[in-house]
């Protein structure tokens, strides 16, 4: 199964707010990964996926043609 970010996010049950302070950054760069118009940084995405207890093979981390 694939995860995009906000999906993975949703799943876990967090706000867009938590999973900002968890990566420690703000919200409106976590914002920026979930529409695609930044990249998220390898030890974000490596973060992400140990928060949201999701292999990293299974997260889509950014989308082409997205936003």
């Amino acid at each position: 199964m694939q995860f995009t970010i906000k999906k993975a996010r949703q799943y876990v049950g967090l706000t867009q707010e938590e999973m900002a302070k968890k990566l420690g950054v703000s919200t409106k760069t976590y914002q920026s990964y979930e529409t695609g118009k930044t990249a998220m940084r390898i030890d974000k995405a490596k973060l992400f996926s140990s928060i949201t207890n999701i292999p990293i093979s299974q997260i889509i981390f950014l989308l082409s043609n997205y936003g």
